[in-house]
Parts: C-alpha cells; sequence; structure tokens
C-alpha cells in the first residue's frame, strides 16, 4: 500500500531481550504499517523504542510493552499523537542530539536489510571513490587519515594494508574480527546488526588494495564470530547475500 504509514521497531539484541519482536508482531498486524526492523538506537531504557514518520519527523515512543500497542493505536501515534508513552522527535532527544556519530551514523537510522537506504544515507561513497584510485593511492589516503582499528591496541589500519597488498601470492583472505575476544561482549554486534552493509562496503576496500590488478584476486572474506552471538551472525548473512544481489545488478559492491 502506497500510504502505508513507515513503523520502525529494533530487531537489535537488547530491544528484543524486552519484547521487541512481541511488540513488532502486533504492529504489523495493522494494514495501514509498513514495518521496518531496524537497529537501536542506543537509548536502550527506551527499548522498545517504536519510531513512526510523520511529517514531523521520526516520533518516538518508549519504552513499548506488547500491553501497549492497543493503546497507541486507539491514540492516533501513527499520525504523531500524544500518548504518555510518547517521547517526541528522536533525533531531538538530548542524549542522543549532544552527539557526533561517524561509526554509527546510521545505526537505527537506515533498514538494515535495504541496500537503497544504505546508499541513500551516505553508503558506497567511499567504495566508488576507491575504484578511482589505484591500489598504492588507496593504502596512502587511508594511512594518512591516522584510521585505527576498533581494538584495545588501536593498530594503524594503513599499516595492515599496506602489508598485505605486498604480499606477494595468488590467493589472500580478509579475515574480520567480529568477536574481539572480550568475554562475552560481541563488541560490534550492534553495527553488524543495525549497519551492516557498511562492513561489507569495508571488505570490499580491503579487497581492492590485496588484489594483483583491478581483476579480483582477493575474493574470500572470512567473519569470525566464535558463536558468541549466532542470531547476529544469521542475520548478516542475510545482509550478505543481499549485498551479493546488489553486486549482481551492478550496485557497486564488488
Amino acid at each position: 500500500m502506497s500510504d502505508q504509514v513507515t513503523v520502525y521497531v529494533p530487531r537489535d539484541s537488547a530491544a528484543k531481550s524486552v519484547g521487541a519482536d512481541e511488540v513488532a508482531a502486533a504492529i504489523e498486524q495493522d494494514p495501514r504499517v509498513r514495518l521496518v526492523r531496524n537497529g537501536s538506537r542506543g537509548m536502550l531504557w527506551l527499548e522498545p523504542l517504536v519510531e513512526v514518520v510523520t511529517s514531523a519527523g521520526r516520533i518516538g515512543y518508549g519504552p513499548v510493552a506488547l500491553d501497549d500497542v492497543e493503546g497507541l493505536f486507539e491514540a492516533g501515534f501513527l499520525d504523531g499523537a500524544e500518548h504518555p508513552l510518547r517521547v517526541g522527535p528522536v533525533d531531538e532527544q538530548e542524549w542522543l542530539a549532544s552527539q557526533t556519530r561517524v561509526t554509527f551514523a546510521r545505526v537505527g537510522v537506515v533498514d538494515p536489510l535495504s541496500t537503497e537506504d544504505y546508499e541513500w544515507h551516505g553508503g558506497m561513497v567511499g567504495l566508488r571513490r576507491a575504484l578511482e584510485l589505484s591500489q598504492e593511492q588507496v593504502v596512502t589516503e587511508v594511512t594518512e587519515s591516522g584510521l585505527r582499528g576498533r581494538g584495545g591496541a588501536g593498530f594503524p589500519t594503513g599499516i595492515k594494508w599496506k602489508t598485505v597488498l605486498g604480499a606477494k601470492s595468488e590467493l589472500k583472505f580478509v579475515c574480520c574480527n567480529a568477536d574481539e575476544g572480550d568475554s562475552g561482549t560481541f563488541a560490534d554486534r550492534m553495527l553488524m546488526e543495525g549497519d551492516p552493509f557498511t562492513l561489507i562496503e569495508g571488505h570490499d576496500h580491503r579487497r581492492i588494495c590485496g588484489r594483483r590488478d583491478r581483476g579480483l584476486h582477493l575474493r574470500t572474506v572470512r567473519v569470525s564470530g566464535r558463536g558468541r552471538d549466532p542470531a547476529t551472525g544469521d542475520r548478516y548473512r542475510v545482509r550478505a547475500r543481499l549485498a551479493g544481489r546488489a553486486r549482481a545488478r551492478g550496485r557497486f559492491f564488488l
């Protein structure tokens, strides 16, 4: 239905642990609703945080329990109406508005299953730029940027990429450490759940720098999580398949 109202309910593990799946299922029963399972905005005290797209922006309600859903519809929440759980425009929440997000800029904002949404919010800009440069130029830009790993060591990314570029081998592998080894933390879970295509685009950047020429000799990517969060792994595999379909349509994923 073209006149459906878009409603966001997080599929993030934290939101799921307090009933987001049940809330989402109840809201989706209304034919007026187009449901999107997004990532968490990080305001866990409001989870499940339900967001409704209105002419005034995305209006939030939370924390929403299953028993609250009927009352939200009766109050007219699809129009952003008042309700005891209404928190107002989500982007204007003090905790969120005071931040300048970089890595998490799209988490909670985009539909994690939509490559189109990813591109609309700035995805693929870096990859398009990289495809215009030589491998050496890409490595130089990454090195000069000062980019470092997200692990505790903060190892310079440019050194890693330069080392792999200079390695003599017909086949090279990318291994993405989605675990970091910290007990039970699975540190990058929120990013993988809420903005997975940024990780896939990062793989493609790395593949550009690892191949011998413009033919793809670095084809294999391994994502290691040691089974810390099987649900996240399953959802990431779905996103990877979607990226493959986008690749087949010439949508820049390599």
